[in-house]
C-alpha cells in the first residue's frame, strides 16, 4: 500500500463528510421527467450538483443529457467506476429526517448514504488525492454516475449507446471483498380485472408496497359495507409476521393500515411485510368483486410470507450463488385493475422462462408480464480484474476473504468486464432500502483509501 496517497486521502474526511451530506439532502427519487431531467427535478439536481463538485475539485466533469455524470481524470486504456445518485423512496419508520444528512454518533444518515450516494463520491475524492499525487497518468480513470439505477437503468442504457465503454470498471454497490456473481434479477407484474359488483363487501382503495425491489412497509385499504360481524373479525386478525395493523371506522366506510419494515428486494427475510398481512386478511373476507376475491386468494395461497417461491414451485439454489429469492413488492388497485409486482433474484445457473412459466401456471386465468430483467453476471475469480481488486482490499484492511456472489444487482452488469466492489464491508448491517439508512463516517473514508490505491494500482500497471 502507498502510505504517502492514504495519508493524502485521510486529509480528506472532513470534505468527504460535507460532500455526502450534502448530497444526501436532495431528494432524488425518479419523478416526473423536467426541462434537461429525464428522471424529475430531485434527480436532475443531485447531478448538476455532483458534477459541480467535480468541477471544483478539478476535475473535466460533464452532464450528458441527464443521464449521467462523467468524471475523468488522465486518458488512454480506462478503468470504470459506475454507481448512481437516485434513491428508492423512503418508506416508513425513520428516527430522522430521511434526506438531512444528518451527522451524529460518527455516522451519516439518510437515504442514499449507503446506496450508492456515500460509496460514489468517496470513489471522487479518492480521485482527488490521486490526482494531486499522480501528475501525468498515461491511462484514465472515469467515474460515471448514473440516475436511473433503481427505476430502470436508462442512463446505463443512454450511457452504452452514447458514450466510451471503460476497459475494465468496478461499481461500489454492493459488498466487499469483491463480487464476482449476481444473481438474475426479473419483475413480473401480475393483475386482474377489479369492477367491485356484487353483494358483499367493496375494495374502494388498496396499496402496498414502495417499490418492486423492497420489502412492503405499509399497506392500506379502505372498504365499504363492513357489518359487525367482519368489522370483530378484522379486529380479531393476527398477522403471521411482526406487522402491526391499524383500523379507522367512518360510518360504512372501514380503513385498514398495516405498518412492517422495509428491507432490500434482494433480502426480503430481513423485512416484515406489510403486504403480506393485508393479502392474507383481505382474502378471507366477503368481497363482491369476485375478481379481487380470487386474485388475493391466489396470492396469499402461492406467495403468502414465502421469500423462497415454494408453493410457486420455484424454489430451488445453486452451489455459485445460492438461492432463489422472491419479493412481494407493489399491489395496486387501479383504472379498474389490481396488479401485483414481485421481484425474483434467480441463482446464476437457473432459467428465467422456466421460472415466468411455472408463475404463469400458478397464476392461470391472471395476466402475467415480465420486465426490468437482467440476465446472471459472471466473473472468473481467477480473472486479472478480481485479483486485483482482492489485493488492493487485502493490502489495505488486512483481510483476505473470498469474492463472494449476492442476490442485488449491479451496474456491473452494464457493460463488459465490470464486477461489484464493496461499498459494505464483511460483518456490517447493511441498511440500503430500509429506514434509518446510515453510514459509518470511518468505514465510508476506508472505501475512499480502498479505491485511491485501487487507482493507482491501474494507473501504474
Amino acid at each position: 500500500m502507498d502510505r504517502k496517497l492514504d495519508e493524502m486521502v485521510i486529509a480528506l474526511k472532513d470534505e468527504l463528510v460535507s460532500a455526502v451530506s450534502d448530497s444526501v439532502r436532495i431528494k432524488s427519487v425518479q419523478d416526473t421527467p423536467v426541462d434537461g431531467g429525464p428522471f424529475g427535478k430531485g434527480v436532475k439536481e443531485v447531478l448538476e450538483k455532483t458534477v459541480k463538485l467535480a468541477k471544483d475539485l478539478g476535475f473535466e466533469a460533464r452532464n450528458a443529457d441527464g443521464y449521467v455524470g462523467i468524471v475523468d481524470y488522465g486518458s488512454g486504456e480506462t478503468f470504470g467506476v459506475l454507481g448512481h445518485l437516485d434513491v428508492v423512496p423512503e418508506g416508513e419508520g425513520w428516527e430522522v429526517p430521511p434526506y438531512s444528512g444528518l451527522v451524529k454518533d460518527g455516522e451519516i444518515w439518510g437515504r442514499g448514504t449507503q446506496d450508492d450516494k456515500g460509496p460514489m463520491i468517496a470513489a471522487l475524492y479518492a480521485l482527488k488525492a490521486v490526482k494531486e499525487y499522480v501528475k501525468k497518468p498515461s491511462k484514465r480513470i472515469r467515474l460515471i454516475f448514473g440516475t436511473n439505477e433503481e427505476s430502470g437503468w436508462e442512463c446505463m442504457k443512454y450511457y452504452v449507446k452514447h458514450e466510451e465503454i471503460p476497459d475494465m470498471s468496478v461499481t461500489p454497490d454492493a459488498d466487499f471483498p469483491v463480487i464476482f456473481a449476481e444473481k438474475g434479477i426479473v419483475n413480473y407484474g401480475i393483475s386482474a380485472p377489479a369492477h367491485n359488483g356484487g353483494e358483499g363487501i367493496s375494495v374502494e382503495v388498496l396499496s402496498a408496497g414502495e417499490a418492486p425491489n423492497m420489502v412492503a412497509s405499509s399497506a392500506r385499504a379502505v372498504l365499504r359495507g363492513v357489518d359487525a360481524e367482519t368489522y370483530e373479525k378484522i379486529e380479531a386478525f393476527s398477522p403471521k409476521n411482526d406487522t402491526k395493523l391499524k383500523l379507522t371506522r367512518s360510518e360504512d366506510k372501514v380503513e385498514i393500515l398495516i405498518t412492517g419494515s422495509s428491507a432490500h428486494g434482494s433480502t426480503p427475510y430481513k423485512g416484515q411485510s406489510a403486504m403480506a398481512a393485508i393479502v392474507d386478511l383481505l382474502a378471507d373476507l366477503r368481497l363482491g368483486d369476485s375478481e379481487i376475491k380470487n386474485f388475493l386468494t391466489a396470492i396469499k395461497s402461492k406467495i403468502g410470507y414465502e421469500f423462497y417461491g415454494e408453493s410457486l414451485g420455484i424454489s430451488g439454489k445453486d452451489s455459485m450463488s445460492g438461492e432463489l429469492t422472491l419479493n412481494a413488492g407493489t399491489l395496486r388497485l387501479q383504472a379498474g385493475v389490481l396488479k401485483l409486482v414481485i421481484n425474483i433474484r434467480y441463482p446464476v445457473f437457473f432459467n428465467e422462462s422456466m421460472v415466468r412459466s411455472q408463475i404463469e401456471e400458478a397464476f392461470k386465468g391472471f395476466r402475467v408480464e415480465t420486465f426490468h430483467h437482467q440476465k446472471p453476471l459472471y466473473i472468473s475469480p481467477d480473472s486479472e480484474l478480481v485479483k486485483m481488486c482482492r489485493e488492493v482490499y487485502k493490502e489495505v484492511t488486512g483481510h483476505d476473504e473470498e469474492p463472494i456472489a449476492i442476490g442485488g444487482g449491479t451496474y456491473a452488469r452494464a457493460v463488459p468486464n465490470a464486477v461489484a466492489f464493496g461499498a459494505l464491508f464483511p460483518g456490517n448491517v447493511e441498511m440500503a432500502h430500509q429506514p434509518n439508512e446510515r453510514v459509518s463516517i470511518e468505514d465510508l473514508l476506508l472505501v475512499s483509501r480502498i479505491y485511491a490505491q485501487l487507482f493507482l494500482r491501474f494507473l501504474q500497471s
